[in-house]
């Protein structure tokens, strides 16, 4: 007969605190994520809070885990293990309460984070702000090709081909600007094959000073604070 009382049922077994399991299973007997590993996933946290870029944190996330190798662990595995500890604040609250439901997949954790942090409605709304596009009042032509071009790339994919994101820059600019343009391709810019148009807005770029014109909205986490290292873990 069972003998454990109630009052053993309220105290949490060791099982339920332990952090759920990767699916991928790990082939060396024994590994260590160093603390000097995970202070370095630390310095770049993602808090769940504000205009977070959700896309952005993973973006860094994934450059640093692309850094480091331990013997016998997959990289889909490494990811799993240290993306935890990128997270704080909310976002560590969320992590908590939904990496149970993934079934220990890298993939879907990785889905539904975004989505939670960067769900539909933001993904219409940077649409809209392509589609909507102007040219500031005193901003330049190289600026506002960084602008357009940080907004299309924001880390999600919005099927905006390459081409129709040069028309709808083309058409943004005022007249000054689409008159300059024309002039350094030579004839009209819309005319040049694809190629040939990416070599004149890089060449604008190139020789476009850094401005405080150049807005980024969606990019709000911290940069790296130190280049990651190749490191080997045995």
């Amino acid at each position: 007969m069972d003998q454990t009382t109630l009052f053993d049922y309220a105290a949490p077994s060791g099982a339920e605190l332990e952090p759920p399991s990767s699916s991928q299973a790990i082939s060396t007997v024994r590994y260590e994520l160093r603390p000097s590993l995970i202070a370095m996933v630390q310095e770049n946290p993602f808090l769940g809070e504000g205009e977070e870029n959700p896309y952005t944190h993973l973006h860094d996330f994934e450059q640093l885990c692309s850094c480091i190798h331990i013997q016998g662990m997959r990289r889909v595995t490494l990811k799993w293990k240290l993306f935890p500890f990128s997270l704080m604040g909310k976002a560590r609250w969320w992590y908590s309460h939904y990496v149970g439901s993934v079934d220990g997949e890298w993939k879907k954790l990785q889905a539904k984070f975004c989505l939670t942090y960067f769900p539909i409605s933001c993904v219409a709304r940077l649409h809209r702000e392509i589609l909507n596009f102007k040219q500031e009042e005193k901003e330049s032509l190289g600026a506002a090709w960084a602008r357009i071009t940080d907004l299309a790339s924001s880390g999600l994919d919005l099927a905006i081909t390459e081409p129709t994101l040069m028309q709808y820059f083309y058409l943004s600019l005022r007249q000054s600007s689409t008159q300059f343009l024309d002039l350094v391709s030579k004839g009209a810019f819309l005319h040049l094959p694809i190629s040939e148009g990416r070599v004149v807005l890089a060449t604008i770029l190139d020789n476009t000073p850094y401005t405080m014109t150049i807005v980024m909205p969606l990019r709000k986490t911290k940069p790296l604070g130190r280049k990651p290292h190749q490191l080997t873990l045995q």
